[in-house]
């Protein structure tokens, strides 16, 4: 089973919301560029105007190994509460669902990963935009290797 992803809004909170392939890690950087890989074409970009309700995406996700990452996020006003990350990695006999108060998201052959936050040591290490990111939490528990302590942008 290729792995595919059906995504709806509910209402129009989110800002920016994206679909990326993983293969690697940069720390210099927090947010979207933490993450190397590739923006899947299945959710347009919106210029950074908010996704209106209704908006729909659905698609198969292209070259998903070794991960795939979705973040939906909206306006720094409304804080990061309802920000969304799900951290996938493929497996043909998986289905699962994420929804709440804004978005639905249906994924197939694909597993969701728990993001772990940052160990105390490395936090205290780095900037709090760094270690509060979300993006960049999934990087470092991800690509071990690509870890560089005490660097950062």
């Amino acid at each position: 089973m290729e792995p595919t992803i059906t995504l709806v809004t509910k209402n129009d909170a989110f800002q920016f919301i994206w679909l990326k392939n993983l293969h690697g890690f940069d720390q210099r950087y927090h947010c979207y560029d933490c993450l190397k890989g590739k923006r899947s074409e299945i959710i347009a970009l919106n210029g950074g105007k908010k996704y209106p309700a209704g908006f729909t995406a659905t698609g198969r996700i292209e070259e998903p190994a070794p991960f795939a990452y979705l973040c939906a996020v909206m306006p720094t006003a409304r804080g990061i509460a309802g920000n969304v990350h799900l951290l996938m990695e493929p497996d043909e006999n998986s289905t699962f669902t994420h929804e709440d108060a804004n978005i639905h998201v249906v994924v197939t052959g694909m597993r969701r990963l728990v993001i772990e936050p940052l160990p105390e040591e490395v936090q205290r290490a780095l900037p709090e935009l760094y270690w509060r990111c979300r993006n960049f939490q999934a990087g470092w528990q991800l690509f071990p290797q690509d870890r560089r302590p005490t660097e950062v942008a």
